[in-house]
């Protein structure tokens, strides 16, 4: 899955970040496809540390397990899923990512904040005189519902809540060449280098359009955030979508850039990323920075 070839070797790479960088390079993406490499990883970075519980967490779900993806309303927090979580803090500490926009929330939000506070420790400076960015090393989640705020407030906890912003946005219905999808009302106004869809909800919305909405556990997410900014996209940016097979099927259709789009079916993830030559200086040294000279895809 790895491409060798190089975009533009980087000399960037802190001293002090080999011995971290040796330990990611223990681990591939594929790697978090294999329970016991999963279980060394959370380990090794100590993820079931940040994936603490909280007092919702003992909330006893009134839903079947086939219902509660689907269903209008769900007490019960969902639990932590660690080989998707792995995966996320490798790709962010791998890519060095400096922003991240997340849509949804929860223990994903902590634990992209925990591989951002680690890029923090190693890479400010450098990001603060080389590459155009407001608040490097941050993640920006934007989420519909008030208590899943809360919730993953929680879950930050005073160590990792700089490194993360959460944004509280209705949901509208739209369409796009006359297919309905769905948009945040409001987004944070910044260029993110990775983009991780997880949201929003079936029920964020009840408006109809010709008798038809989201609003219904026969229905599947699809989200058209991305296709409104993709041109303010930089060269170098991945798209995670995490299951939504569906809304990775209507981005894939409606992308216009060069985009390289790989399904992960074992895992359920999509991957979307933009392989285009750099904008100009800053965005070179940008690519060169997070990526390494390696394309993911």
């Amino acid at each position: 899955m790895i491409n060798k070839n190089p975009l533009s070797l980087s000399d960037t790479i802190s001293p002090e970040f080999k011995a971290l960088e040796d330990l990611i390079s223990k681990y591939t993406i594929s790697s978090f496809s294999d329970d016991s490499k999963v279980v060394e990883y959370t380990k090794d970075f100590g993820i079931q540390a940040i994936c603490f519980n909280i007092e919702k967490d003992g909330t006893v779900s009134s839903n079947t397990n086939i219902e509660r993806t689907v269903a209008e309303f769900e007490e019960k927090p969902f639990v932590p899923e660690y080989n998707d979580l792995c995966r996320l803090h490798y790709l962010i500490l791998k890519r060095k990512a400096i922003n991240v926009l997340e849509f949804g929330s929860g223990f994903s939000t902590a634990v992209m904040a925990d591989a951002m506070r680690i890029l923090s420790t190693y890479f400010s400076n450098w990001v603060k005189y080389n590459v155009r960015c407001i608040k490097p090393f941050h993640i920006y989640s934007v989420e519909e519902e008030s208590r899943f705020i809360d919730i993953t407030f929680s879950r930050l906890g005073d160590a990792l809540k700089e490194y993360a912003s959460i944004f509280h946005s209705s949901i509208e219905l739209v369409t796009h060449d006359n297919r309905i999808a769905t948009i945040y009302s409001k987004l944070p106004n910044i260029s993110p280098d990775l983009i991780y869809t997880d949201g929003p909800s079936l029920y964020g919305t009840t408006a109809e359009l010709h008798g038809l909405s989201f609003n219904s556990p026969v229905r599947m997410p699809i989200s058209a955030d991305v296709l409104l900014f993709e041109f303010l996209l930089e060269p170098g940016t991945l798209i995670v979508v995490d299951g939504r097979t569906q809304n990775a099927r209507f981005l894939k259709t409606y992308l216009k850039r060069n985009w390289i789009y790989h399904h992960d079916s074992l895992n359920d993830v999509h991957y979307f990323e933009l392989q285009e030559t750099p904008l100009g200086i800053f965005n070179k040294k940008k690519i060169d920075f997070c990526l390494n000279g390696e394309w993911l895809l």
